[in-house]
């Protein structure tokens, strides 16, 4: 017999990507630590926005389009994940907006943008590359966290997040340009049993190596972030 809720959680997993979410907690982190002050609770609505938009919304849109996590949820259980996702980091923002600065409606409508125009690989996949990965998780998660702390801009976050999106476009480069297509396509050969060898253990190296980024911009956040709340 199946068991169900094994195999619901082993799918909820793999749709999350560890540890790439904790990565992009990180990137929050990160920009929220160069604030003057850092105010806990609304760090801790930026994480919550964080893993219900661009983790549980934009990973079960992304899923929807061509499923590249292979999870066996049906399409009506990614839209529910989806709508629950992004309503609930709509709430956050909404909250955040008049609690803090009606301003973070900025970062937060550019955000929704890229939720929708990357995962769902609108206005014919233009904005879904590596490119923009990694200014929409990287640069605009570090920035938008320092905004809501500090509502206001400064040259050090804007430096951190440059920083930001070129470890986000990295990893989508580990992660991707090893797979059979691309190397098929990059170096114009048929695909062979050679070449899906040398992709798989290509991918497994490329997959230790990005999460390696991921646990070192994890570390960075912490040692940035202790002395600031301390």
């Amino acid at each position: 017999m199946v068991d169900v809720r094994s195999s619901v959680g082993s799918d909820f997993v793999r749709l999350m990507h560890l540890p790439l979410p904790f990565c992009v907690l990180a990137f929050a982190t990160l920009g929220a630590a160069f604030s003057e002050r850092v105010y806990l609770d609304r760090l801790g609505l930026t994480y919550l926005g964080i893993l219900l938009a661009l983790c549980l919304g934009a990973y079960s849109l992304d899923e929807l389009h061509g499923r590249p996590y292979h999870t066996r949820f049906e399409d009506r259980t990614l839209w529910c994940m989806a709508i629950v996702g992004i309503s609930g980091a709509t709430l956050v923002a909404l909250y955040l907006m008049w609690a803090v600065s009606f301003l973070i409606v900025i970062p937060a409508a550019v955000a929704a943008f890229f939720v929708f125009a990357y995962n769902l690989e609108l206005f014919g996949g233009r904005f879904h590359n590596a490119g923009w990965f990694g200014v929409s998780w990287g640069g605009l998660t570090t920035f938008a966290s320092y905004f809501v702390q500090a509502t206001g801009v400064s040259l050090a976050p804007l430096i951190v997040s440059v920083m930001s999106s070129l470890v986000g476009m990295s990893i989508v480069y580990l992660t991707h340009k090893f797979r059979p297509d691309e190397l098929s396509k990059k170096l114009q050969v048929a695909r062979t049993p050679s070449l899906e060898a040398y992709s798989r253990y290509s991918r497994k190296t490329a997959w230790v190596i990005a999460k390696m980024e991921c646990y070192a911009m994890i570390a960075l956040a912490v040692g940035m972030i202790i002395p600031r709340i301390l």
